[in-house]
């Protein structure tokens, strides 16, 4: 397996460092405004996705931490679940989606053949036709 070139390592790690300073700013601007603090809010206040803060282990840690200390408690603990239920449901969405693409051009890609046949007889005709007058 071939490792990647060290400039996209780079882009790759700018790019985690700036969503998860993202993620911090927004979790201290839910706090300071008293907002409820959940996975789903800090990702939708950063431009995170939930799963980057699921797998970011000092992130999620500080939320869970922050929400406890909301009042939240352990009862109000929002497991790893949903977050991979939804990404399961866009998963779902996007197929279906994709299967739907595919079989619309499956039938184009038949009824551009249907007509490129038509037009290859026609062509043929018109040879024929040619032929005859020469």
């Amino acid at each position: 397996m071939s490792r990647l070139p060290e400039h996209l390592r780079r882009a790759a790690r700018t790019r985690t460092d700036e969503a998860e300073k993202r993620a911090r700013v927004a979790l201290a601007k839910l706090a300071k405004a008293r907002e409820p603090i959940s996975f789903a809010a800090v990702a939708r206040t950063a431009a995170v996705s939930t799963d980057f803060l699921y797998k970011h282990r000092e992130l999620r840690f500080l939320i869970e931490r922050h929400r406890e200390k909301s009042g939240a408690g352990v009862g109000a603990r929002h497991d790893p679940q949903p977050a991979e239920s939804s990404t399961s449901a866009a998963v779902r969405a996007l197929s279906a989606r994709l299967s739907q693409q595919q079989r619309e051009h499956r039938e184009e890609i038949a009824r551009l053949r249907k007509a490129l046949e038509v037009a290859h007889g026609e062509n043929l005709a018109l040879r024929r036709k040619l032929a005859e007058y020469e």
